[in-house]
C-alpha cells in the first residue's frame, strides 16, 4: 500500500537538534535518527547490499528471538552470551555477510532511539555517508524535521551523533562537524574499544557513501526498514 505524507505549506518547515530524550516522543513531523558510529551506517550498508527484510528492534532478548525465529542475520555490538551474531559493523553489514538473508538489529543506543519515535510521521536513519540522499529526500517532501542523536538513549558522551545532527540540520558544515568529533576524542575511543574498527570509523566519517535513505516504521516491539521511497511516499 502507498502512504503519502503530509507536505506543509507556508511557513518555512522547522528544523532542529534534539537535546533531551522526551523530545522525541512527542515530535509528530519527521524524525531523523543518528548513531554515527555504526548503527546508522550498518543499516545504510544493509540496505545497500540488498537486503529486503531488515528490522530493528530496541530490547535484545526480543531480536535475538526474532532473529532465531526467522533464521535472520544478528547485528549487535552487545554482550548476548551464547547468541550467533555479528558485529555492528558496516563494513560487514555491506560486504560481509549474506544479502539473501533477512537481518535483525539491536545497539545500544539506535536502535532504542528508532523506537523511541512513535508519534513521528516518518522515521528516517542518517549520518554522513547518506547527507545527500537525506537532503534530496526531506527537499522532495518538506516537513518540519527532528534530528535526534541516539546518545540521548545511552551515553551523553557519544558527541559524535551531535556533531552530525548539527551538520545535517544545517547547523554547521561537514568539515567543522568532522573536525569537532576529532576534537572530542571519541574516534580514539572507538578505536581502543574496536582495535579492528578502523574500516568501520573511516566509513562513518566519509560523506556520500550510499545513496539510499534508510525509514523504519513502528510495528509495536520492532521497526521493519526499508529504503525511503521519492517524494515521501512508500
Amino acid at each position: 500500500m502507498q502512504r503519502t505524507f503530509p507536505r506543509e505549506r507556508g511557513a518555512v518547515p522547522e528544523r532542529k537538534v534534539a537535546y533531551e530524550p522526551g523530545e522525541a516522543r512527542a515530535w509528530r513531523g519527521r524524525a531523523v535518527v543518528i548513531d554515527l558510529f555504526r548503527f546508522s551506517n550498518t543499516v545504510c550498508a544493509l540496505l545497500e547490499s540488498g537486503r529486503r527484510d531488515v528490522r530493528v528492534y530496541a530490547d535484545p532478548s526480543l531480536a535475538v528471538a526474532a532473529a532465531r525465529a526467522s533464521k535472520a542475520d544478528l547485528f549487535s555490538e552487545m554482550d548476548l552470551p551464547g547468541v550467533e551474531k555479528y558485529d555492528n559493523s558496516p563494513v560487514t553489514a555491506l560486504s560481509g555477510s549474506d544479502p539473501a538473508k533477512a537481518a535483525v538489529i539491536v545497539t545500544n543506543s539506535g536502535s532504542k532511539a528508532v523506537m523511541a519515535c512513535p508519534s513521528a510521521a516518518e522515521i528516517l536513519i542518517g549520518c554522513f555517508a547518506n547527507a545527500a540522499a537525506l537532503s534530496a529526500h526531506c527537499a522532495a517532501s518538506p516537513m518540519s524535521t527532528l534530528f535526534v542523536p541516539a546518545c540521548l538513549y545511552y551515553d551523553r558522551a557519544h558527541a559524535e551523533d551531535f556533531s552530525c545532527a548539527r551538520f545535517l540540520a544545517g547547523e554547521m558544515s561537514y568539515g567543522d562537524a568532522v573536525a569537532e568529533i576529532h576534537s572530542s576524542g571519541r574516534p580514539l575511543d572507538f578505536l581502543a574499544g574496536r582495535p579492528g574498527g578502523r574500516r568501520d570509523l573511516e566509513m562513518s566519517l566519509s560523506k556520500d557513501l550510499f545513496t539510499g535513505v534508510p525509514s523504519a516504521s513502528h510495528r509495536g516491539i520492532f521497526a521493519p526498514v526499508f529504503p525511503a521511497a521519492a517524494g515521501g511516499e512508500k
